[in-house]
């Protein structure tokens, strides 16, 4: 076997010269490690040894800018830092600093629209699982293309199916941590179910939330129920949802919801990110209400869609 060796020259001339359709979508890295932005994909790298790579140990978030309007970075920045003192990650900057860097990352992708994605890792320095061993925590942020789902899924809705993965601890699930392979699976089982989503349900028969999604019902008497805070990952959209709800008259309440609940709901709805409100229409066999999107979750998404264009809740660059 004859693997060549590569030196400096040959690094750089065969990582930016990789193609591929997703590295088109990748605007512009922001690394600590590297002390600044690039632009060209194939420049995009970390260390192997950075903790967050090979053990997980990292935290992130992800946002969307829409109209160049980051919206809801307030809230995502505060959840992160919420996730770093849950796994004692000892931060040297504040949350001006980092929303300062998310800003000028989006100043150099110079896009008017764009997903970005925050990681803060443990950092480089051995493979070991000893958290002491990084040199320092590392920084890195990637501003790439924002996906939607397709207009079909609002206007006839989406299936959902129950998850077997076990769910993850109530500690856990607090963190959005890197360590996302239960969230993987749950992926790998919607995908291989032909489910638009699964959702996760406790040892106790409770429903949980998506593989990166949260679940919102509505009852019988228009209130809108989501899962206690403990058991999930507080989601961002999820939680001003339900802000926009009661500020138009709709009543909101968190509570347990059973595998019955969900299929007898008159309305079962996915929030999320890159999602905004979706209407569940089916949960496996069995269909939610009359079978189409309901006049809450359309109302909801409306309210969503008006939010973010407002720029209210977002912070321009």
């Amino acid at each position: 076997m004859n693997i060549p060796i590569i030196d400096e020259t040959n690094f750089i001339q065969r990582i930016t010269s990789r193609k591929s359709a997703s590295l088109e979508e990748y605007y512009a890295f922001y690394s600590s490690w590297l002390g600044g932005i690039v632009k060209q994909p194939g420049l995009m790298l970390l260390p192997m040894d950075d903790h967050m790579v090979h053990r997980g140990d990292g935290i992130f978030e992800g946002m969307k800018s829409i109209n160049r309007s980051v919206y809801l970075m307030k809230e995502h920045l505060e959840r992160m830092f919420a996730s770093a003192r849950k796994i004692f990650l000892n931060l040297s900057f504040d949350m001006d600093y980092l929303k300062e860097v998310i800003l000028e990352t989006l100043r150099i992708a110079n896009k008017d629209t764009a997903l970005i994605r925050v990681f803060i890792s443990r950092g480089p320095g051995n493979f070991s699982a000893n958290p002491y061993d990084p040199i320092e925590p590392q920084l890195y942020i990637i501003i790439t293309a924002l996906k939607s789902p397709s207009p079909e899924k609002y206007t006839q809705g989406v299936v959902i199916g129950k998850s077997e993965i076990p769910t993850k601890s109530s500690w856990l699930a607090q963190v959005k941590s890197c360590n996302y392979l239960p969230n993987v699976l749950m992926k790998k089982e919607a995908v291989d179910g032909g489910f638009d989503f699964v959702v996760g349900v406790d040892p106790e028969g409770m429903i949980t939330e998506g593989s990166t999604e949260n679940i919102m019902i509505v009852d019988k008497n228009e209130t809108i129920i989501h899962p206690p805070l403990n058991t999930i990952l507080k989601g961002t959209t999820m939680i001003r949802a339900c802000e926009l709800a009661r500020e138009n008259g709709i009543k909101t309440e968190i509570k347990s919801i059973s595998l019955n609940d969900l299929q007898s709901a008159s309305e079962v709805m996915i929030t999320g990110t890159s999602l905004n409100v979706i209407p569940v229409v089916k949960f496996e066999n069995n269909v939610i209400g009359s079978g189409r999107p309901g006049n809450i979750a359309k109302q909801l998404n409306k309210l969503m869609l008006d939010d973010i264009e407002s720029g209210k809740r977002g912070i321009s660059f």
